[in-house]
């Protein structure tokens, strides 16, 4: 199996980006992704989506054959056909790894998705068999726990991990796929941050589904309090859990 060059590849377009007097961040824009990405790229830890080496190759005013060769080509230097077919293998093998990587990430949130609503289930039995009554926990732990499990099968299962690309382009506040629809005012979502809000996402919809079950059960059983204002509970929990973290990330990656 051919495989490109990390380190040469990454050398290529650090030179031809200082060549042209650009820093990493300008580069970064022309591209819409976020500087570490290139940062990453020049020291040979990844390698570009391949659907971003035509981009690249504009911008740095080479070739995307030069690209993958991670070195200028003479235009009276014909390539043979054998090392074009090592090129042409490379770049799908590129497109190949980039597919088993997103299926190998989807497996993952499966399982995580899957213990957590095992876990809140089992919390669940644990409450009523400790003399709890299911009309009490019904506008609490079974109405947080479930929108959050609800909403982590979206973030889990469903959700796309690339955006489409007019989500680059333009200054698009809001994601919508069907019916979900999330929308946070003064973020810009695009390709480079969209993958690290949809982890923040998951993890906190996860995470509050299966600590909430707990939470109330130390309130109500430890401290003997039944008249906890749940819905405004619900509420700090989801802004302060949730959205905050995805305005810090979004901003950061945007």
């Amino acid at each position: 199996m051919y495989q490109i060059n990390n380190q040469k590849f990454g050398e290529f377009i650090s030179g031809l980006r200082k060549a042209q007097n650009m820093t990493q961040r300008e580069l970064a824009e022309c591209l819409f992704v976020s500087d570490k990405t290139v940062s990453k790229w020049e020291r040979g830890l990844s390698l570009p989506n391949v659907s971003l080496l035509i981009p690249i190759a504009d911008v740095l005013g080479v070739t995307v054959t030069e690209l993958l060769k991670g070195e200028r080509i003479a235009k009276e230097q014909p390539l043979d056909m054998r090392e074009v077919e090592v090129l042409v293998t490379c770049s799908v093998d590129l497109s190949v790894q980039e597919q088993e990587k997103r299926q190998a990430n989807k497996k993952k949130w499966l399982a995580a998705y899957i213990c957590s609503t095992v876990m809140t289930a089992a919390e669940i039995a644990f409450l009523l068999s400790s003399g709890i009554q299911i009309a009490e926990i019904k506008d609490s732990v079974l109405l947080v726990s479930g929108l959050m499990l609800l909403f982590g099968s979206w973030f889990c299962l469903l959700a796309k991990e690339t955006l489409p690309t007019y989500y680059d382009k333009n200054k698009i506040n809001y994601i919508s796929d069907g019916i979900f629809r999330m929308n946070v005012p003064g973020v810009r979502f695009n390709n480079s941050n969209w993958p690290h809000v949809l982890n923040v996402c998951r993890i906190w919809t996860l995470a509050l589904a299966v600590l909430f079950p707990i939470f109330y059960y130390l309130t109500v059983k430890i401290i003997g309090s039944k008249d906890l204002v749940f819905y405004d509970i619900f509420i700090v929990a989801v802004v302060l859990c949730i959205f905050v973290p995805i305005i810090i990330i979004a901003k950061k990656y945007e």
